[in-house]
């Protein structure tokens, strides 16, 4: 009887040690993203029960897969490439003849990005605008971390190479002959989108591009393009203070404020992120918004270079200036995630 007794009591105690371990599961709280830039192997998923403050981008799933960064395109495009001066740039609108150092942004698209996008655009197309301009969001900017590191901030660079010579004494980045400056960065997806056919230049889903900015500029006399040095035109490429005259107005964070949860339900993927002389844009991971910027200390703090959850993104943007949240595409029509192809 003794014997028996004992039996029932060590079974009883496994049960329920069982049950405790289906009651609490355990959690992967601490988890450590390794820095983006570094990719090896595939990645491995975990469902997490709240979105990471920094995700890495060997930790989600990529939309579009990012180029090989070959010996043979490393020795071409990479950080220390330096881009050809031109002694005597002009323009109608210039009163001087300028010189400087440009970009060679449009090449590493075309040669590099392009053939990752092609095969791709007729999915692109198929999905909602703030899906597509989401998914090259994060294509672009990875694809610029791993040829030319996780900063490849460049004073006056653009993806479509619009922007005039600038002088090594403008700024210590200006001579990089590959890179993007944070509006550079933020109108990239935007470029993209229109030179793949998955938005309209004439419509105002383009107006944080180049393209869409110069349409506007030609029909309403009340915008225009005077970004250039010494005010004059920088041929119609997006510079921070152009994005505040186009798209809508979501919403404003007050200098100094965290947003609110009915300020965060407000925005989507593709809104850009605007204070005076910097922005940044958000994108969508797993169904949550993060922020992105090229330059700046917020996705840089720490030295991470991370996607950064984008409420705790936009309480430090705006810790020190006022910080307006502004839209072009379309609103969202579900809260369907990106599209995986």
């Amino acid at each position: 009887m003794k014997t028996h007794t004992l039996i029932l009591i060590i079974l009883i105690a496994g049960l329920f040690s069982c049950k405790e371990s289906l009651l609490f599961p355990e959690t992967e709280g601490n988890r450590e993203y390794p820095q983006a830039g570094v990719r090896s192997g595939e990645p491995e998923f975990t469902l997490l029960t709240e979105s990471p403050l920094r995700i890495g981008f060997n930790d989600f799933t990529r939309a579009l897969p990012i180029p090989e960064r070959s010996p043979e395109r490393s020795a071409v495009y990479n950080a220390s490439a330096i881009g050809d001066f031109i002694p005597a740039y002009t323009q109608p609108d210039l009163t001087d003849t300028l010189d400087g150092y440009v970009t060679d942004n449009f090449d590493f698209y075309e040669t590099v990005l392009l053939p990752e996008l092609l095969p791709r655009t007729d999915s692109l197309k198929t999905i909602q605008k703030y899906q597509a301009v989401n998914a090259l969001t994060l294509f672009i900017y990875e694809s610029y971390q791993l040829f030319f590191g996780d900063s490849f901030y460049r004073w006056g660079g653009d993806i479509t190479d619009r922007d005039q010579p600038q002088t090594a004494e403008s700024h210590s980045t200006s001579t990089k002959r590959y890179g993007m400056d944070c509006s550079g960065f933020g109108a990239s997806p935007f470029e993209a989108a229109v030179l793949l056919g998955i938005l309209d230049s004439t419509l105002d889903e383009s107006a944080f591009s180049s393209f869409g900015f110069k349409h506007i500029c030609e029909n309403d006399p009340a915008v225009s393009d005077g970004g250039g040095r010494g005010g004059s035109t920088n041929n119609y490429r997006m510079e921070v203070s152009d994005m505040y005259k186009v798209g809508t107005l979501i919403t404003t964070i007050a200098s100094g404020s965290t947003p609110t949860d009915a300020q965060m339900a407000m925005m989507q993927a593709g809104d850009v992120v605007l204070r005076s002389g910097h922005m940044g844009i958000l994108v969508e991971i797993n169904e949550t918004l993060y922020f992105l910027e090229s330059g700046g200390s917020t996705v840089s703090e720490d030295n991470l270079y991370q996607p950064y959850r984008a409420k705790e993104a936009l309480a430090d943007f705006a810790s020190r200036r006022s910080t307006e949240i502004r839209r072009c595409l379309p609103e969202k029509e579900t809260m369907t995630g990106i599209v995986r192809y």
